[in-house]
């Protein structure tokens, strides 16, 4: 009777969560669209460059979506770690983590091609999926205590912090070292400096990119894999692991990248609400 008692109890304080989340998350929406129009500019400038042939319509339609999805974005963190584990598994579903346990098993270390698309911060729970030792960027934050508290939060499911100042130096030198395989999560979809000198057509614009990732792949001799994610419900994403190479030493010189970017403009063509229109992907521009 007391064990059904307390699952009772935290069935509805979990049902609380999800309510005040999503009162919250709409909250944000009306804040953020009606009231602030938030980096309203850069969001439809995106846009409309990268479907503008569907009509002034559809953009509107799906601005307004994009910000529906980036109030769920402000909550998920915060409700991801305060709900049961349970829930967390509902919260990130993974449809074929056996992909990488392959890699496992023959003990090669694999790159993980995440992106801004959906959610990538449910990303910290990996090592609850797969056996590796799991390694991502972190960017530190000035103030201590937030800094402190985000480095906890972020680490308490076992996930690896590499400063993201020299990141692939430090994730080189890691795989290099360590004997059990390892998994390092790369959201490669970051603007580049300006310096940068490779592009990719990539939802219809002529993208500079980075390589970062390619190369660290290359030179740690690591698998490549693709990570595809789809918003199932709010709050709720299903993420997918597609292999882009397994000897990335053996193929043409930005193979991996070109591939990477296919992916993801696929991904979000899907859904174009969810991937991060309000960051100024293409400020930097072809020179010339």
């Amino acid at each position: 009777m007391k064990n059904n008692s307390q699952t009772s109890a935290f069935t509805g304080i979990n049902k609380f969560l999800f309510i005040a989340a999503s009162a919250l998350s709409s909250l944000i929406y009306l804040v953020t669209y009606h009231l602030m129009k938030y980096r309203y500019k850069v969001i439809k400038k995106n846009l409309s460059t990268s479907f503008g042939r569907e009509g002034e319509q559809r953009i509107r339609t799906i601005i307004s979506k994009y910000y529906k999805h980036l109030g769920d974005l402000v909550i998920e963190p915060f409700l991801y770690y305060i709900v049961s584990p349970g829930s967390r598994k509902k919260l990130a579903n993974y449809t074929n983590p056996e992909l990488l346990e392959e890699f496992y098993r023959n003990k090669k270390h694999v790159v993980l091609l995440a992106s801004h698309y959906g959610n990538w911060e449910y990303l910290i729970n990996l090592p609850k999926v797969v056996d590796f030792e799991v390694y991502t960027a972190y960017t530190p934050i000035s103030n201590p205590r937030i800094n402190n508290w985000i480095l906890k939060m972020r680490s308490s499911l076992g996930v690896r912090l590499i400063p993201k100042k020299n990141f692939y130096r430090g994730a080189l030198s890691t795989l290099k070292q360590r004997e059990n395989p390892s998994l390092v999560v790369v959201i490669a979809d970051q603007r580049p400096a300006m310096d940068a000198k490779y592009f990719v057509d990539f939802l219809g614009q002529k993208t500079r990119v980075q390589i970062g990732a390619e190369k660290l792949a290359i030179a740690s001799d690591s698998a490549v894999v693709y990570l595809e994610c789809t918003k199932r419900s709010r709050f709720h994403y299903d993420y997918t692991f597609h292999l882009i190479s397994e000897k990335p030493s053996e193929v043409s010189p930005m193979t991996i990248t070109d591939a990477y970017y296919n992916k993801l403009e696929t991904n979000i063509s899907k859904a174009p609400a969810h991937w991060l229109w309000s960051h100024d992907r293409w400020k930097a521009l072809p020179l010339g």
